[in-house]
């Protein structure tokens, strides 16, 4: 790195603190112009930094640079159509496979409190309201009498209304769980350990009620859960996300790194809400159906092997979106 790059890079530096701590409004004309002009050296230097491998740290350095300019110079331009096709077709995927570390932590929260509730209540079917509360009882028998036998419990007529409320609601809950990022965390944590506890628990008490009921309503559950509960972990995974920028921001300043994340969890909650949209309608139509169980279970393979082969597999070879 040369003395004219160290100069030019240091004024960057000092650029973005200005940003940072007053907004752009504090910077004049000529600093504007100075810092779109810098910071495509410092791209250039990055790459050519990267390509021939120099040392680390001035990787590093030259890294976050690079990051902290970028989110304040590109803004969202998704205008259009074509802009929400490409969104869908490279951004979402790419974006959900950047940040799977977080998606996996909301999983293993809601993994771990399922696992929980369903040992205890499998051992003491008493326990269930223990566990989510006196309302309990009655929300397992709900479950439960639905599942007694192969009936027609929600009439075709029904079903359209039913698809659009089970919609709002699930986009009401990934909301949440993604709000509540701003508490640390920890308001996040306790949505994804909730869901977790209340799915165990009805788990259990349908396994108690006998193969026939279990049959049923995992045959139920199977073709939108797939598609809902993955939604719901990514929406938990951006919420963690917020959390984590609020209390290890890293090199860059709070507000910053605060921003950072927003925008990546915005590309998330967008994807969250179209899976939502196929959910509902799958809830709302095919679920509740009179196809044969057998029929649903397969119909819930082909789902999560197209959602997955979607979310791991689309966009690669492609520019990361950013």
């Amino acid at each position: 790195m040369t003395s004219r790059d160290t100069d030019n890079f240091k004024r960057l530096d000092d650029l973005l603190k200005s940003l940072e701590s007053g907004g752009a409004r504090k910077m004049s004309s000529e600093d504007v112009l100075a810092f779109g002009s810098l910071y495509r050296r410092a791209v250039s230097a990055l790459s050519t930094a990267r390509s021939q491998g120099v040392d680390d740290a001035k990787i590093e350095y030259l890294n976050n640079l690079v990051s902290r300019a970028y989110g304040h110079i590109y803004v969202a331009q998704s205008k259009g159509w074509p802009s929400i096709a490409t969104f869908f077709k490279s951004g979402f995927p790419q974006t959900f496979r950047q940040n799977l570390h977080f998606i996996l932590l909301a999983f293993a929260i809601s993994i771990v409190a399922g696992l929980f509730a369903f040992g205890v209540v499998n051992r003491d079917q008493g326990l269930a309201e223990v566990v989510l509360g006196p309302q309990a009882p009655d929300m397992i028998d709900s479950v439960a009498s639905r599942h007694e036998g192969h009936k027609n419990w929600m009439p075709a007529e029904q079903r359209p209304m039913m698809s659009s409320l089970i919609i709002t609601n699930n986009i009401k809950v990934a909301m949440l769980a993604f709000a509540l990022g701003i508490t640390a965390g920890v308001g996040t944590f306790a949505i994804l350990f909730q869901n977790g506890l209340m799915l165990g628990v009805i788990a259990a008490a349908v396994k108690a009620r006998g193969a026939h009921v279990a049959w049923g309503f995992w045959s139920f559950v199977a073709p939108h859960g797939i598609i809902e509960l993955t939604a719901i972990f990514i929406a938990g995974g951006a919420g963690l996300m917020i959390g984590w920028a609020l209390l290890s921001p890293g090199r860059y300043t709070r507000s910053t790194a605060l921003k950072l994340a927003g925008r990546e969890a915005a590309k998330l909650l967008l994807g969250v809400a179209a899976m939502l949209l196929v959910a509902g309608i799958v809830e709302g139509f095919l679920s509740p159906s009179m196809l044969p169980n057998e029929v649903k279970l397969t119909s819930s393979t082909m789902l999560g092997i197209v959602l997955f082969s979607y979310l791991f597999g689309a966009g690669r070879g492609t520019q990361a979106s950013r």
